[in-house]
C-alpha cells in the first residue's frame, strides 16, 4: 500500500473534520460529493493542497470547493485546511510516538518492564477516579436489564467477548455481543429490537471506532440505557452514556493498551456476581455441569 492510500484511514477515527463530514454528506451536491470523497481519499495531499489545487484534483470549480467548506461550518479554505492538518496530527500521533520511543536506546527487557509499568500506572488511575454511585449504578442497571446488548470493536472486541461470557453466567438478562461477527449492518439489526429496559454496553479506546459510537447513539435512540467503557471524559462515548466507567488506555509504544479497560470488565462482572443473590448457587451449577471438562 502506498504512502497516500495508508493515509486514507487517517480521517476514519472521530475527529471533528471527519464527522462534519459525514453529518453532511446525504445532503451535498454532487459536486460537493466528489470533493468529499477526494478530502477523505487524500488527506494528506488535501492538506498540503492549495484551493486551486484541490478543485483541480476533485474536478470542480473554485466557487464550490468555498461553498463545501462552508457547508461543513468553516468560516474560510484556510480553516478548513487548519482544521484537517489537525485531524491528521491525531491520527498520526501514535504512530510518531512508536517512532520516537523506538529510536530510544532502551533494551528489549527494558522496554518490557516500562510497558508493565504503564499498565500498572493506568490501573492506579482507574482505581483512583472511580465514584462508589457511579459503580453502584452501573451494576443496579446490568441487574435490572431485560436484555444486555455488547458493542466494540478493534482492541476493545476481547474485553466485549469477555463480558459477554462473564455476564451471561450471572445475570438473567440475555447477553448479546452485536458487533461479534460480521459488519456495522448485523449489528444494527440486533440493535434496531433495543428499547427500554435494554442496556447497551459499549466499549473504545483511542483510536475511537466510529461504528461503536453510532451504534451507541442509535440504541440510546431506541430507548435503551448506555453503560460505557473508556478511557477518559474526552472520549466520544463519554457525553452519550447514561453511565460511564473510566480507564486510561496509555501505552509507551502502541496507539492504545486495553489492559485496564480489561480490568473494569473484570470488576464488573465480579460486582454483578457478587450482588446476585442466587450468585454461589449459580456457580456451583456451572461448575457440575462442566466438570468433565476440567484438567486435574
Amino acid at each position: 500500500m502506498d504512502a497516500v492510500s495508508s493515509m486514507a484511514h487517517a480521517l476514519k477515527p472521530s475527529t471533528d473534520l471527519a464527522n462534519r463530514i459525514a453529518r453532511a454528506y446525504p445532503l451535498l451536491s454532487n459536486g460537493h460529493k466528489r470533493i468529499a470523497d477526494f478530502v477523505l481519499a487524500h488527506p494528506l495531499e488535501t492538506a498540503t493542497a492549495s484551493i486551486d489545487g484541490l478543485a483541480d484534483r476533485s474536478q470542480a470549480s473554485n466557487a464550490t470547493v468555498t461553498r463545501f467548506v462552508r457547508v461543513l461550518g468553516f468560516a474560510s479554505y484556510g480553516e478548513f485546511r487548519a482544521a484537517l492538518s489537525a485531524a491528521l496530527q491525531l491520527a498520526m500521533r501514535p504512530v510518531d510516538e512508536f517512532a520516537d520511543a523506538r529510536a530510544m536506546a532502551d533494551t528489549p527487557a527494558a522496554t518490557f518492564i516500562a510497558a508493565l509499568k504503564m499498565q500498572r500506572a493506568n490501573l492506579d488511575e482507574a482505581i483512583a477516579g472511580l465514584d462508589p454511585a457511579s459503580v453502584a449504578a452501573v451494576v443496579d442497571t446490568v441487574l435490572a436489564a431485560r436484555r444486555i446488548f455488547i458493542v466494540a470493536s478493534g482492541a476493545s472486541h476481547p474485553i466485549a467477548s469477555f463480558i459477554e461470557d462473564g455476564l451471561a453466567l450471572y445475570c438473567e438478562a440475555d447477553v448479546v455481543f452485536a458487533t461479534a461477527r460480521g459488519g456495522p449492518e448485523r449489528a444494527y439489526r440486533h440493535l434496531n429490537s433495543a428499547a427500554s429496559g435494554d442496556v447497551v454496553i459499549a466499549i473504545s479506546v483511542p483510536r475511537y471506532s466510529r461504528t461503536t459510537v453510532q451504534l451507541a447513539t442509535h440504541s440510546q435512540a431506541k430507548g435503551a440505557r448506555l453503560i460505557c467503557l473508556t478511557d477518559a471524559p474526552t472520549s466520544p462515548l463519554a457525553p452519550l452514556a447514561d453511565h460511564v466507567l473510566f480507564a486510561p488506555a496509555r501505552n509507551p509504544l502502541l496507539p492504545n493498551s486495553p489492559t485496564a479497560i480489561f480490568a473494569l470488565a473484570d470488576a464488573l462482572i465480579t460486582a454483578v456476581a457478587r450482588e446476585r443473590p442466587d450468585a454461589v448457587q449459580a456457580l456451583k451449577d456451572l461448575s457440575r455441569s462442566l466438570l468433565w471438562t476440567f484438567q486435574h
